[in-house]
């Protein structure tokens, strides 16, 4: 069963040499392909046009295979390489060890592509947080403070559109969405006076009253959404606008009672609180350019408190998250702002373990190669 499955055409195209040696080379075009585009039209672009896609346009016509298609053609050939080419016995320990840690190596890629999740995490000096924020995705945000108590609520801006209606039952509150940019300029002074929804006079904790939407930005964390609505409750009839430059949440007090509105960055909760302690960083000498920059901070969760120092090339890693010296800023009273790049991908071990697979499986067919005995070349008239 298994000989005829080998003579199958499909089983032997799909465990080829031929179509790994193609799928290397047109991995190695992507690769210089996409580093020129880069240049050009940023990172973000292409990534998404290179790096992200099953296939993408030639001049806008002319289909060429993506890398995520690149790596899956890849992933099944090695399969069928390993089972119908190489096959499973023990003579063959090395070769199957060293596909199976390349196989590997390719889940791990595929894992991290689809399921990590990159946020950043900003904080000044003495800060406590357990949050960090999405590097190019936004929410809006609603909350209501009794005394020293906050609850809050967010809905993902993914998901609006105009004339929508989203409600927040546990406040007794309900939104009608008028207008929503994905990016925008804002304006002190009203656009169209005579016309809805620019006309109202909004409320806005930095006095805007006028969005104009603009062409998405090629990298989407420089973007700046903006959103008016009505908000529609007993207590609370009133037009807001919220822009995602703002200079804080706007607030409205009502019946006792202040509720909070704002265009944030996503949120998502951490399981351990950071508190920057202190950030130091180092300039070449007579520059304004920064050799290496750190921070010492404390980290705390139900079962422990320690300090640690995170710093270029010295990450704080615990569980399935990492924390990365990213950055930093400067405010203009001086304080200073510690910026880490957060990475949360559970399937951080596996290049690990592929690359020991790879190094057990070249070691074993080494060996296997040192201790294959020869027969003996017996010569004609040779005296034993």
């Amino acid at each position: 069963m298994t000989n005829k499955l080998r003579q199958h055409p499909i089983v032997r195209i799909a465990a080829s040499l031929k179509l790994t040696v193609i799928c290397l080379l047109v991995l190695i075009m992507l690769i210089m392909w996409g580093t020129i585009y880069q240049a050009e039209h940023g990172l973000y672009a292409a990534q998404q046009k290179f790096f992200h896609s099953w296939i993408f346009l030639l001049w806008g016509f002319i289909p060429f295979p993506g890398t995520v298609l690149t790596m899956s053609v890849l992933s099944i050939n090695l399969c069928f390489a390993l089972i119908f080419r190489i096959g499973i016995r023990w003579s063959n320990i090395g070769n199957i060890l060293t596909h199976t840690g390349i196989i590997v190596l390719l889940a791990g890629g595929f894992y991290t592509f689809n399921y990590s999740e990159e946020s950043t995490l900003s904080l000044r000096e003495g800060e406590v947080t357990r949050f960090s924020s999405s590097n190019n995705e936004w929410e809006l945000a609603v909350w209501q403070e009794t005394g020293m108590n906050r609850e809050t609520f967010a809905m993902d801006t993914q998901d609006f559109s105009n004339g929508r209606e989203i409600r927040f039952d546990p406040l007794n509150i309900k939104i009608k969405l008028n207008d929503f940019y994905a990016n925008c300029e804002a304006f002190i002074a009203r656009k169209n006076p005579g016309n809805h929804p620019q006309g109202h006079g909004f409320i806005n904790i930095s006095g805007i009253q006028s969005l104009n939407g603009i062409p998405t930005s090629p990298e989407p964390s420089r973007d700046q959404p903006g959103v008016t609505f009505d908000l529609i409750s007993p207590i609370l009839a009133r037009p807001v606008l919220l822009f995602g430059g703002d200079n804080g949440p706007t607030t409205i007090s009502a019946g006792g009672k202040t509720y909070g509105f704002s265009l944030r960055k996503k949120k998502f909760p951490l399981p351990v609180s950071l508190q920057l302690l202190d950030f130091k960083k180092t300039m070449y000498p007579g520059s304004e350019i920064p050799k290496s920059f750190e921070s010492r901070v404390t980290v705390k969760t139900s079962g422990f408190e320690r300090e640690v120092l995170i710093a270029m090339n010295k990450p704080l890693r615990y569980k399935d998250l990492t924390f990365f010296q990213s950055s930093y800023f400067i405010d203009r009273d001086g304080s200073e702002y510690s910026i880490l790049a957060v990475v949360k991908n559970a399937g951080r071990l596996l290049p690990y373990i592929s690359s020991i697979l790879i190094f057990l499986g070249i070691a074993a067919h080494f060996v296997f190669m040192l201790f294959r005995r020869k027969k003996p070349l017996i010569h004609k008239g040779e005296q034993s």
